[in-house]
This record gives C-alpha cells, structure tokens and sequence, in this order.
C-alpha cells in the first residue's frame, strides 16, 4: 500500500526526524567548519585613505564637481592604481615576488560617498604585506596622480590599517548554508522515504496513514 502525502503527514514526518536532521545537519556543518579552516588560506584586508583635490577651472560649478567629478573619477583612479606604471613602482619598492597581473587581483578602490576621499584596498594572506603593498600604492599614487592628471595634490590621510581575517568571515557564511542545506535535505530525504513505504513496523503508523481503528492484531509467532 503506497501512502499518500498530506501536509499533516509531512508535519508528523518532519516532528519525529527533527532530532535526527538536527543531529545529521550539525555534523555537515562541523565538517564543512573543519574541511574549510584546513584549506582556505586566511586572508586580510588593508585599506589606506587618499585625499584628491581637482584643480578648479572656469565654467566648473560645485555641483558639477560634487555630483559628477566626484563620481565619475573614481572610476579613473581605479585604472591608475591598476596601471603598470603604479603597480610595477610598488613591486619595484617592495621587491614583490609577483606579477603586475598577480597584483593588479589584490587591489579594489573605494569612493566615499559625496566627498573627494577614495579608500585603497589590499588583500593579501600576510596581514603585514597587506599593510606595506596599501601604504606603498598611497605613496605611487600620491607621486603619480598628480602628474597625469588635472590635480593639485594628493594627501594621504592615516597609515593603512588592518580589517579582521576575512576568510573568517566566508567560512562562517559557508557552515550557515552547509546547516541550512543539511538540514533542508535531511528532512526532504525523511518525507520521501516515508511516503515510498509500502509497509507499517507499528500499529500506529498504520493508524497515522488509514485514520482507521485496529480492532485485532496478530501477534509474531
């Protein structure tokens, strides 16, 4: 007899394998948490501030400079940091055992909203590198941009500083979506299961399934 699968059946399903997805879920996500600490690399982020200050020519107005300069440049501060002649100056000073290519991957820049401040970021395995290749990009930047472009100066604002292990961070995300995930599928496997079962080991479950009364049973011999 195939049983059919109502909503009460899958609530009366999933009360009575909780503990067992709960148990099976909690497991994954240990070994996810495990698995993931043992091959991730740990990873930090180095941010460093830069001040840019646009010269002012005719026919600028403040909004222009505030809406649209301030908005729109720091698309082309990005492609200067990213460029090969910044970032060859850094490999050069740091005597880094990298690419241009290898990088051009570690770096991101960041406008502050509505301001001429732009925020440099490195993530690097070693949070002291990190640190260096920020501080040393602020220094390039501060020595180059001001040649290429129509910029009075740029000011470094504070020495780079350190966020936590962002890896940290991903493995935490990972073990979240490896409970929900377990758990999730743990109690989908146990309504298939149970709806595929053409058999009772109990007077009860036969009860649960019919929603008929036993009036004799037939004890094992």
């Amino acid at each position: 007899m195939k049983r059919e699968v109502s909503l009460v059946n899958i609530v009366n399903i999933i009360r009575k394998k909780a503990i067992i997805a709960l148990v099976v879920a909690i497991m994954v996500t240990c070994l996810v948490g495990v698995a993931s600490y043992q091959f991730m690399a740990p990873k930090y982020d180095a941010s460093v501030q830069l001040l840019i200050n646009p010269k002012e020519t005719e026919g600028q107005t403040g909004n222009y400079r505030s809406s649209d300069s301030n908005t729109q440049l720091v698309n082309t501060y990005n492609v200067i940091l990213r460029s090969k002649v910044i970032l060859a100056d850094v490999i050069e000073r740091l005597d880094l055992q990298t690419s241009v290519g290898g990088l051009r991957e570690m770096i991101s820049v960041q406008n502050e909203k509505e301001s001429k401040v732009i925020s440099i970021h490195v993530e690097q395995e070693d949070p002291e590198m990190a640190r260096a290749i920020a501080e040393t990009l602020a220094l390039s930047m501060e020595k180059e941009v001001p040649k290429l472009m129509n910029i009075d100066n740029v000011n470094i604002l504070s020495d780079a500083e350190l966020s936590g292990n962002l890896t940290t961070s991903q493995i935490r995300i990972y073990m979240i979506l490896a409970f929900v995930m377990a758990l999730t599928l743990s109690l989908a496997g146990f309504v298939i299961r149970e709806s595929l079962k053409n058999t009772f080991k109990t007077v009860k479950d036969f009860e649960d399934v019919t929603s008929l009364p036993i009036i004799v049973t037939i004890p094992e011999i």
